[in-house]
């Protein structure tokens, strides 16, 4: 019969150092990394006329979604800015959203103009909603905004689910949304102007949910009308 003692039980010490990983870290410059997030957050609150010399001109061609690489949050945000213009500024929009208002809520191109004015009105999470809601029912320049919308927002799992959907129908951004260069500019304080006309009633489980009201078609008409 073995005399040998028994083994020491492990310590929790013990078992968190295997548990710990290596510090892949150790050399991140902390303090840069805020300063560029300090960066891009100006940009982003910058007036659109402000910029076209330093930003928006920066980038004339769509970030493509067959592309395997996530694009930056900076990059993304220019694009989403860009795909949401050219939909307030097409030729029917004023139409699509009237349709979308008479059919309560269910016209699929009409949530897509809503979407992009919540979205350059400042309402992400109205945004986001509505781009699902048209994306779910096969609109692909809705899934195109949420490809971008995701990946500026660091949700990359999300924004690589939307790129293979995308690459799957063999999307073509230039094709769908227009050229790139071509996303006029639109100042914050006209864009601030269709907020009395959006409701915002709950819902008791999903939450709050912007709704235009028909007054909101005769102002984007008239916001698309001064530029």
């Amino acid at each position: 019969m073995s005399t040998q003692p028994p083994p020491e039980s492990p310590t929790i010490d013990d078992l968190l150092t295997k548990g710990r990983t290596r510090n892949r870290y150790a050399g991140y410059d902390v303090a840069a990394a805020e300063a560029r997030l300090r960066g891009r957050q100006a940009a982003r609150h910058r007036p659109p006329r402000q910029r076209t010399a330093d930003t928006a001109l920066a980038h004339t061609v769509w970030t493509a979604p067959e592309d395997d690489r996530t694009p930056d949050a900076d990059r993304a945000w220019w694009d989403l800015n860009a795909v949401c213009l050219l939909v307030l500024f097409g030729p029917d929009a004023d139409r699509h959203l009237a349709d979308f208002i008479a059919s309560q809520y269910a016209d699929k191109t009409g949530a897509l103009v809503f979407a992009c004015l919540l979205h350059l009105a400042g309402d992400s999470s109205g945004a986001r909603f509505w781009w699902r809601f048209a994306a779910g029912v096969g609109h692909q320049v809705a899934e195109y905004c949420l490809f971008l919308e995701h990946a500026h927002s660091g949700e990359y799992h999300d924004a690589d689910y939307w790129r293979t959907q995308l690459a799957r129908s063999n999307f073509e951004p230039t094709f769908m949304c227009g050229e790139r260069a071509a996303a006029p500019l639109l100042s914050p304080a006209l864009i601030n102007q269709v907020h009395p006309y959006i409701n915002r009633p709950h819902h008791p489980e999903i939450g709050t949910v912007p709704l235009p009201q028909p007054p909101l078609v005769q102002e984007l008409r008239h916001l698309t009308s001064l530029l």
